[in-house]
């Protein structure tokens, strides 16, 4: 290690769009993340959330009882200044609707100090939330659906009850805060959050560097071939460039994006740091006593997407093969009720308990043999290394991604094929059929593989990151936005291809342009690149491609222009496709127009 600060100068910020109760292992790894950076990096945190809810105050106790909220780490909330800080005055053009908010009938939500927040739906879409101080005033207006433009609206009152600023978006009002967090001086901003990461990908300031974490997979059909991203990525990832650093846990998910997005030369590896494993027991083989090697725990979220329901049956499977396997659930979710039901009808209702959500999840795995990873994607599961550095034997579905970067089939955990319950079956049979020296020996394994996820090396790893981050972020901003504007964009398609054809001011000979298609009621995303001539840009798609986004209505066109490490983002909004022939073109223009 190095004689130099672990990270970077500057202030840290930790992005995400909320931290929900029973929140899961994304939220997990950015509090670890925040704390190891105060404990080894001596640099505080800030966590800014940008939901709605009214307790804040109650999330940080709570945080704080667990021990998962160190000094250090503050975890702050957009609505929530709003509601407790004055606001820096600023334009209201149009006049807040803020009829009728205290009638009866409002869904409203209150904290313990009195804040709340209140919804207001009317019959033509249109919903109003109003976010209260605790003595009752309005602090916040958040108008959706608005019948006229700006659809959205937010604006902000003074405690004398009047507007004192109004944003046309909460992109705009969320970026004007994170400004305000950040400074005048150096700022590191990590988002881990998908929804997060939408719109800070359009926050650019001249001294914030912003990192975007992928922490769970990002193809649309995990295990197959590389050709989509997931419609929930595909916003952000379509576009890693504007990010100084896209961070991907595990190795094998960096090169499968490289492969399908190309390779801008900001994508980075590091994976998530884990708790820091108690020491390893001095015997081993005592240590495999003490545990039912029969004894399976799994900590999920009970949702469809970890399935729970095979760790099940995969269970009631190894009992018919002789062991009096048992399973232990911690975790909770809406799939609750239908997994206890499920473990009636399998037979095993008395073999299983459903613990819960418990905030000493982890400390479920070091009475245990086994631990079953079922889910259908993972980034790096966190999951695994808080079982392994705890002794427990994981046996996981080969899913992307994950398992395989940390278990080495056979010796420190085992693998299984996605969604192979036999196998999984078997697999717990023949664990606790094992002699006990050859389970200590695996379980050895994995707490040595846990360990080498500590948090100093992975903090370290951090610091490269983000200097490597600020290096790009510099460099961009010496070199500056090219001065380009769109001046014509034609969308034509008079039979089945469609043809696109662009005009460019500014652009320099040979430039590199981006063009992004999106129809507006599809997922279907096309993207082409081009060198721009002479100002123009011109193709035709293929009749597949074309059948793609003719489907979806009008289709938004968006322009990004390269050259020399300058860039443009041009946005020609919303087109309609002009179907008309050439002919019929041309008699359009001949026709006289009326006086």
């Amino acid at each position: 290690m190095s004689g130099r600060p672990l990270l970077p100068p500057g202030r840290q910020l930790a992005i995400t769009w909320s931290i929900p109760d029973g929140f899961g292992g994304m939220t997990a790894a950015l509090l670890r993340r925040s704390g190891a950076f105060v404990r080894l990096a001596g640099t505080e945190v800030d966590v800014l959330t940008f939901d709605g809810r009214p307790d804040y105050a109650e999330v940080r106790a709570r945080l704080e009882e667990r021990g998962q909220l160190v000094d250090g780490v503050r975890v702050r909330n957009l609505y929530e200044r709003l509601r407790t800080e004055p606001v820096t005055p600023g334009e209201v053009p149009i006049p807040p609707d803020v009829a009728g908010l205290d009638e009866a009938g409002i869904r409203r939500e209150t904290a313990a100090d009195g804040a709340a927040r209140l919804e207001v739906s009317s019959a033509d879409g249109r919903l109003r939330v109003a976010h209260l101080r605790a003595d009752g005033s309005l602090a916040v207006l958040d108008e959706h659906g608005r019948a006229e433009r700006p659809r959205r609206l937010i604006t902000a009152f003074g405690a004398d009850g009047r507007p004192v600023r109004q944003w046309r978006s909460a992109r705009a009002c969320s970026a004007d805060w994170i400004a305000e967090v950040a400074g005048d001086g150096d700022a590191f901003a990590i988002v881990d959050s998908k929804t997060a990461a939408a719109f800070l990908a359009h926050v650019r300031l001249p001294r914030l560097v912003t990192l975007h974490v992928v922490h769970n997979a990002h193809l649309a059909a995990p295990g197959g071939p590389i050709g989509r991203l997931r419609a929930t990525r595909r916003e952000v990832l379509s576009h890693p460039e504007r990010f100084d650093a896209v961070v991907f846990l595990t190795e094998r998910q960096r090169a499968d994006a490289a492969a399908l997005l190309g390779a801008p030369g900001n994508f980075a590896v590091v994976p998530n740091p884990t708790e820091r494993p108690a020491a390893p027991p001095a015997d081993p083989v005592a240590d495999d006593a003490a545990r039912d090697p029969a004894s399976v725990v799994v900590v999920a979220g009970l949702t469809p997407r970890k399935r729970v329901d095979r760790a099940i049956r995969a269970v009631a499977l190894a009992r018919d093969r002789g062991p009096d396997a048992r399973l232990r659930v911690v975790g909770d979710g809406p799939l609750a009720e239908a997994l206890q039901e499920l473990a009636r009808e399998e037979g095993i209702a008395d073999a299983v308990e459903f613990a819960g959500y418990r905030t000493d999840a982890a400390d479920a795995f070091a009475q245990a043999s086994v631990t079953l990873l079922t889910s259908t994607s993972e980034g790096a599961p966190l999951v695994l290394l808080e079982a392994m550095g705890r002794g427990c034997i994981p046996i996981a579905d080969d899913i992307e991604y994950g398992p395989a970067d940390v278990i080495d089939d056979g010796v420190n955990g085992f693998l299984v094929p996605p969604g192979g319950v036999w196998a999984m079956a078997g697999t717990i049979a023949r664990i606790a059929r094992m002699a006990p020296e050859e389970r200590a020996a695996i379980r050895q394994a994995a707490r040595a593989t846990a360990a080498k996820f500590s948090e100093a090396g992975i903090v370290e790893r951090w610091g490269e990151v983000e200097r490597a981050a600020a290096e790009r972020h510099l460099a961009e901003r010496s070199a500056g936005a090219l001065s380009v504007s769109l001046e014509r964009v034609r969308l034509r398609r008079p039979r089945e291809r469609l043809g696109v054809r662009l005009r460019l001011h500014g652009a320099p000979e040979g430039a590199r342009v981006t063009i992004d298609l999106r129809p507006r009621r599809t997922d279907a995303v096309l993207r082409r690149t081009a060198t721009a001539g002479s100002g123009h840009v011109r193709f035709r798609l293929s009749r597949t491609e074309t059948a793609l986004l003719a489907g979806g209505g009008p289709i938004r066109v968006r322009v990004l222009v390269e050259a020399g490490g300058a860039r443009a983002e041009l946005d020609a909004g919303e087109l309609r496709p002009d179907t008309r022939s050439l002919a019929r073109r041309g008699a359009g223009r001949l026709r006289p127009r009326p006086s």
